[in-house]
């Protein structure tokens, strides 16, 4: 029988087909590769097998490997608020392809949890990853499977390679692995989907999958990658905003604090002459007829290549001195001290940023640099409350689940605050997560980046 009805296989991120469908449906899903084969996308799969199951096209499917998951038991002791259920039922609803929008601190991951059990119990080969973008939720997200399951739950990344039916990777192992592993999960969830997917190599992960089943989860949705979204993973299919669940006292009622910082004259003066180099370069292109525009750097660059160079660590420098100004860090130390009982978590824009409040204050620091082990010990003892603050420049910026924490401070940037920016969010939603008593309030210290002293004209 095989050898008449044509048959679909999975090779290095595609499928590959033996023999041929019916004109229409190759011209949609299949193009001819050089050697003569014609080959589909991954992620075309579940569409390749509908239309072929709705036209009743016979064909032999070789190309899913989807393992049957261990009978188990979801045992969080928990209701579902209505808002969760109807999120599921709209994913159902919509193929079991779609993005679903809450806001931080919403239950995003209970609610996944409760769908992954879900389909377990209609379809015993229903195998399950989970594609998260830092290594802090990787963990996060396998201690809350293998509790809530009681379950042997996979773990890819981190120098770690545990293969199991229901398994948690990051998009950066995950864009590695996908070319071999593509067909091994029958659904597949990308937590924070908005990250490092349009334009970006992490947007293999999906297109590499078979997956018919995907969930998109998110609290930024970002319009411009909705388009490539909607390809690789499905429409934004069900939305819930912050204020709607503040209103129904599910997430904590949070107030701004925007702190403006004014420097000294000391300061600008000691930032100025930091970034001479950079100055002296400028002009000295200038004087040679060398500044045409934007470029002027590079060009410059290629005639005195070690002024360049030196130019370029002294803006650095600048840069990480005015990160660590005095003034702003003395706003911070008041903030920390107006809080003494608060739990805080402090966002950076840099690791070493971080770092250096870390070594100021006395507050460990979070960041890619430091292995599992130590990171798990500051969150346990953040949770505990033997440790009451924490400083990261991103690795906390997402899904993180900190219920304690009801202090945000926002080292800002050089621009002032938007509230609608992805990274505002992201770092507000993470003093949002309800707690009786909790009150939580979101400071931004933002300064402004001093005028360029030099002559342009």
């Amino acid at each position: 029988m095989t050898g008449t009805v044509p048959t679909l296989s999975f090779h290095d991120g595609l499928l590959w087909l033996e023999g041929a469908l019916d004109a229409g449906t190759m011209a949609r899903h299949f193009k001819l590769h050089p050697l003569g084969r014609h080959v589909a996308p991954a992620y075309r799969y579940g569409a390749i097998l509908q239309e072929c199951d709705s036209r009743k096209i016979p064909l032999h499917d070789l190309a899913g490997d989807f393992p049957a998951v261990p009978p188990f038991q979801h045992r969080e002791e928990l209701d579902p608020f209505d808002f969760q259920r109807d999120a599921i039922t709209a994913w159902e609803n919509a193929d079991r392809r779609g993005i679903i929008v809450l806001p931080t601190g919403a239950g995003k991951s209970f609610m996944t949890r409760l769908l992954v059990a879900q389909l377990a119990v209609r379809d015993a080969a229903c195998s399950a990853l989970i594609v998260v973008p830092t290594r802090v939720l990787l963990y996060q997200w396998h201690a809350q499977l293998q509790s809530a399951f009681r379950l042997r739950i996979g773990l890819i990344g981190d120098d770690l390679f545990d293969l199991q039916p229901v398994t948690v990777t990051t998009y950066a192992s995950a864009r590695m692995q996908m070319p071999r592993l593509g067909n091994r999960w029958k659904l597949i969830i990308f937590d924070e989907v908005h990250r490092k997917m349009a334009g970006s190599a992490s947007s293999n992960v999906p297109r590499f999958a078979l997956a018919p089943y995907r969930l998109g989860l998110t609290a930024t949705p970002v319009t411009r990658e909705l388009p490539l979204l909607a390809d690789l993973v499905g429409p934004v299919i069900f939305r819930k905003t912050t204020q709607e669940l503040i209103e129904r006292d599910i997430l904590s009622v949070y107030r701004n604090a925007a702190v403006r910082l004014s420097p000294t004259a000391d300061e600008i003066a000691r930032y100025f002459e930091i970034r001479k180099p950079m100055d002296d370069l400028w002009h000295l292109a200038r004087g040679e007829h060398r500044v045409r525009g934007p470029d002027w750097f590079v060009i410059a660059k290629a005639h005195h290549p070690d002024a360049a160079a030196l130019a370029l660590r002294a803006v650095q420098q600048a840069h990480r001195y005015w990160a660590s100004i005095p003034s702003r860090m003395d706003r911070l130390e008041r903030i920390l001290t107006d809080h003494p009982r608060d739990r805080i978590l402090i966002f950076t824009e840099s690791r070493a940023a971080a770092y250096h409040v870390s070594r100021r204050f006395f507050i460990p620091a979070i960041t890619a640099d430091i292995d599992g082990d130590e990171r798990s010990e500051y969150l346990r003892a953040f949770a505990s409350g033997r440790c009451r603050a924490l400083v990261t420049a991103r690795a906390l910026e997402e899904g993180i689940d900190l219920p304690e924490a009801n202090i945000a401070v926002i080292l800002a940037g050089r621009k002032t605050r938007n509230a609608n920016t992805i990274a505002y969010i992201q770092r507000r939603g993470r003093v949002l997560r309800k707690r009786a008593g909790k009150e939580a309030i979101v400071y931004e210290v933002a300064w402004a980046l001093p005028r360029q002293k030099v002559d342009r004209r």
